[in-house]
């Protein structure tokens, strides 16, 4: 990669991580919730790192060696706590997220940022 194909790619990636740093974050654990867990039935299991694929698909896709993506990895922790915060789902000791009532009914609202709202 050229020297500045690199430093627009970095400008780029650093926009992305700003929008998304800046996002409302129950928006964000919403929409990663109604994404990402359609099909499972109650209690069914979901990889953690779906989260983190989620918001590289949404918000940019760093490649791994670059320091800033701790970001990700943060917002990923951070949607993880709201899930568990709302019991829409479980971190198990495998780091896998079990489907709870609660996120059974997510997954049915009209409008799933509200009701992730009254669960918080």
């Amino acid at each position: 990669m050229s020297p500045d194909a690199h430093s627009e790619y970095a400008l780029n990636l650093q926009a992305e991580i700003e929008r998304m740093l800046a996002a409302d974050i129950v928006v964000l654990a919403a929409q990663s919730f109604v994404a990402l867990f359609p099909g499972l039935y109650l209690g069914k299991q979901l990889g953690s790192g779906k989260i983190r694929k989620w918001l590289r698909q949404e918000f940019g896709k760093p490649r791994w060696t670059e320091g800033n993506t701790y970001a990700f990895d943060a917002l990923t922790s951070e949607i993880e706590l709201i899930y568990e915060r709302a019991r829409l789902a479980s971190r198990q000791p495998s780091g896998q997220l079990m489907l709870l009532p609660r996120g059974v009914q997510l997954l049915a609202a009209p409008d799933p940022v509200a009701a992730l709202r009254e669960y918080l």
